[in-house]
């Protein structure tokens, strides 16, 4: 296993500061050599940097030593702060907002090391920027018509989604800790969408400085909250480790299956809608109330459905049994992450795709709204 692939899954396992840290590792390589009991320190590393700004930093021994070092230096985020070093000496460049670690090592012996935590202040650009880390739930919720209602209330905004379809918290979590490429990175800047594949959960990460990181379970276990962990900790710490330090983490509560749904998942809840959108409504409490979690904002997706379906639509809101329908589905689901995220209600935006009518635009937005206000009860809506 080389160095880096050593670092990237020990980043895995534990949360950095928020302020800068400098840590020193003592270890042997190899009995009776020149660096048993050597460590690191490094010198000059500032806690907080702003775009442009450059710093000048060093390292050397804790103490006498007169073992040769080879220091090999790296930026753990180096779209945030870039490093250029010659010997024992480096210059570090803030390039945009977020937070970086700063790694270096002994090219003798590799485990002597020490590394400090970098915060750069946030461009403020005024862009909203949403990254849901999903599947083809999140794909129905956020790629349609979102990006529409944040412009037509004035807000710019770059949205993104990861997408692997039916992805679980377990494969994310597999993902991470192998740095695989393994996702397609959907993405909408100006109202123009974007797509590449082989992208990794690093590299989406570092491309913004993203405002608010989603998480979702795979649909057919996301009534069932013995599957959040130990899966969930560890992606919410190696998140919030490569994200700016006020990033809002959301729990994405998605929706229950249609009745007469073939899904392979479907008899895990008896092949009843209201049980597993009960299932789904607890595992989201429950997500939300663990203060090892410490979500900062629930999007009730799977409410808003279920709260339209009692409307005169009934259950059409899927399209195949679990996917949302393409039009007012679709448009219930942005109009629910629309009002959690902004705090404004849904009912008083005046986009909607043409191709729903007022009736179906009227109930979609009521819908959500009621959603993000009761996100775990069911609202009637036999009235619309």
């Amino acid at each position: 296993m080389n160095m880096t692939k050593k670092i990237l899954r020990g980043l895995v396992c534990r949360t950095l500061a928020m302020v800068a840290i400098v840590l020193t590792v003592v270890v042997s390589c190899t009995k009776a050599n020149p660096y048993e009991g050597l460590s690191l320190v490094l010198s000059g590393v500032p806690e907080n940097m702003t775009v442009g700004e450059s710093a000048q930093v060093s390292v050397a021994f804790s103490g006498a030593s007169s073992a040769a070092a080879t220091y090999k230096w790296m930026s753990l985020n180096p779209t945030v702060v870039s490093v250029t070093s010659e010997g024992d000496k480096a210059s570090l460049k803030a390039l945009k907002g977020g937070r970086a670690v700063i790694l270096v090592y002994l090219a003798e012996c590799e485990q002597v090391s020490a590394r400090a935590s970098v915060e750069v202040a946030h461009e403020g650009d005024g862009v909203l920027r949403i990254l849901a880390i999903g599947n083809s739930f999140s794909q129905d919720a956020v790629e349609q018509y979102l990006y529409e209602l944040f412009r037509n209330d004035g807000q710019e905004v770059i949205i993104g989604n990861l997408y692997i379809g039916g992805c679980d918290l377990q494969k994310h979590f597999n993902n991470i800790s192998a740095d695989k490429a393994a996702y397609e990175y959907r993405k909408i800047v100006k109202g123009q969408k974007t797509n590449r594949k082989n992208v990794s959960i690093s590299e989406a990460l570092a491309d913004e400085n993203w405002d608010y990181v989603s998480l979702q379970q795979a649909s057919g276990l996301s009534g069932k909250y013995e599957t959040c962990s130990p899966y969930l900790p560890e992606i919410l710490n190696y998140v919030r480790s490569r994200s700016r330090s006020d990033v809002k983490m959301i729990w994405h509560s998605t929706w229950a299956y249609s009745r007469t749904s073939d899904h392979a998942d479907f008899p895990k809840y008896g092949n009843d809608q209201m049980t597993m959108y009960a299932a789904i409504s607890d595992v989201a409490k429950k997500v939300m109330d663990n203060p090892a979690y410490s979500f900062d904002l629930l999007v009730p997706s799977g409410t808003a459905v279920q709260n339209g379906r009692t409307s005169s639509l009934g259950d059409t809101f899927n399209r195949d049994g679990y996917h949302l329908e393409t039009t007012f589905g679709r448009y219930t689901a942005a109009c629910t992450w629309y009002e959690a995220i902004s705090g404004k209600n849904a009912e008083d935006n005046g986009y909607a795709p043409s191709s729903v009518n007022a009736d179906k635009r009227r109930i979609a937005r009521s819908a959500a709204h009621n959603a993000v206000q009761n996100p775990y009860s069911v609202t009637d809506m036999s009235a619309f």
